[in-house]
């Protein structure tokens, strides 16, 4: 603006000085002329920084166990890599799938990301955005040898790999030994163990099992799935326009549960976090939760065993996979070459032996980076876990990679409470979530 005025006023006194309203007008040209050079460079540097930041996105942020470290492993990418910037978008729980979902549909996906298998990452990449890293891997065969091999099966979808895989997870029964002493309880193997140990502790005022309506809160669900199934059927949860019987007489087996008075009785308003802080807090007795949660447990008061089970086979099911470590590079990011390799690096140095021991002596994460020499953990829990795989006769991926995630979501996960307080029979709740899944199947297909 004040440039603007004493243009105009040069201009008005000009016929009265002529020579200096023409050297004024020199001056202001020049003027404009460095001023439009400076934006051009300041436009030019803004572009050359943002090639060189790089977005991030997992469920390991807020309230996450693993969210401090992997700041702390980021922070330490920037150090070693001058110039780029990582961008930490990620978020606890069931936010963060939805963030996820929400910038691939809205055109501005993270240029680098963390997912467990399942349908939300299958679909991305039938639409082409998730990169092909198979080339990439096995050009680098040191970088490809590091992982062990029996995992690249979760990260490949019709031949070509997708994924680096750096966690391994497995879900069980936590329990507050402290509260299960205190009564004289023994923790329990069998589906009715879990039943009378539940209606002693509702009498004592404890509450049973933390529970809640939420997908998080799907995993004592989903035990119940792998007890009694066979590992096909789980997986093949359609078939033939119907769900396979384990994914519906699990249903049954929760509400016989909630008539015994497991879970607590606001489950259904519940967040995910207020779920978790039950259990912690030893309002809550027993948790079913994965690998995950046990930074946040106390080894001294709380202990892990294998869910109860239901079959009498005498046979040990385990719910065995990948997890939210689990690390992609979006195909946006992939077209722009600097990004591409920023990225790639990135993923070589989350997945590096330094990392992994990071994690696993930080956080007890369960590795699936080969570490030469066995890390520092402190954690019995972790070691305990570990140790599960071992011994578990059946090894199955959670059901939820091979269901529907929007089926999964919005129509199981939501009518749950329905079905458990009996306003919902089960025919209508497997009609429901069978015409979602069809729906849907068909939108993907157009």
């Amino acid at each position: 603006m004040k440039d603007s005025f004493n243009k105009r006023h040069i201009l008005s006194i000009g016929f009265l000085v002529p020579l200096i309203s023409t050297l004024a007008l020199i001056i202001i040209l020049i003027l404009n002329t460095q001023k439009t050079v400076e934006e051009s460079v300041t436009i030019e540097n803004e572009e050359f920084e943002v090639s060189k930041k790089i977005r991030f996105l997992s469920s390991w942020g807020g309230n996450d166990p693993y969210a401090d470290t992997l700041s702390f492993v980021l922070q330490k990418f920037q150090e070693e890599n001058a110039g780029i910037t990582i961008i930490n978008e990620s978020l606890f729980g069931d936010d963060f799938l939805i963030k996820l979902q929400t910038d691939f549909a809205s055109g501005n996906p993270p240029d680098v990301f963390g997912l467990f298998p399942g349908s939300v990452r299958d679909i991305l990449i039938q639409r082409y955005q998730i990169a092909d890293l198979t080339d990439v891997l096995k050009k680098d065969v040191k970088w490809y040898q590091s992982f062990y091999p029996n995992m690249w099966r979760y990260v490949t979808f019709n031949g070509r790999i997708y994924g680096v895989p750096l966690e391994t997870i497995v879900e069980c029964l936590f329990v507050n030994k402290d509260i299960f002493e205190r009564y004289s309880l023994k923790v329990p193997q069998t589906f009715d163990e879990l039943i009378n140990v539940s209606k002693i502790l509702k009498s004592k005022g404890i509450i049973p099992i933390a529970f809640n309506a939420q997908p998080e809160g799907t995993y004592i669900y989903q035990n119940i799935i792998v007890s009694i199934g066979t590992k096909h059927d789980v997986e093949n949860p359609l078939k033939s326009g119907k769900f396979s019987s384990p994914y519906v007489k699990a249903l049954d087996y929760l509400k016989i549960l909630y008539k015994a008075g497991a879970f607590p009785d606001n489950y259904y308003s519940l967040t995910s976090k207020q779920r978790n802080d039950l259990f912690l807090t030893k309002k809550a007795a027993m948790i079913v939760q994965g690998s995950w949660f046990i930074p946040k447990c106390d080894p001294k008061t709380v202990d892990i065993y294998f869910f109860p089970q239901i079959s009498n086979t005498g046979k040990k099911h385990l719910i065995y996979g990948l997890g939210g470590g689990t690390f992609y590079i979006s195909s946006q990011a992939w077209q722009d070459e600097t990004k591409r390799s920023w990225a790639i690096k990135l993923l070589k140095f989350l997945t590096s032996e330094k990392i992994a021991r990071i994690f696993v002596e930080r956080t007890g994460l369960i590795s699936n980076i080969k570490i030469i020499n066995p890390p520092n953990v402190n954690n019995p829990l972790r070691s305990k876990a570990e140790g599960f795989i071992k011994e578990a006769d059946v090894l199955v991926a959670p059901p939820d990679h091979f269901v529907d995630r929007m089926v999964w979501e919005e129509v199981i996960t939501k009518n749950i409470p329905y079905y458990l307080q009996g306003t919902i029979s089960s025919k209508l709740f497997w009609e429901k979530a069978i015409k979602a899944w069809e729906e849907n199947m068909e939108k993907l297909g157009e």
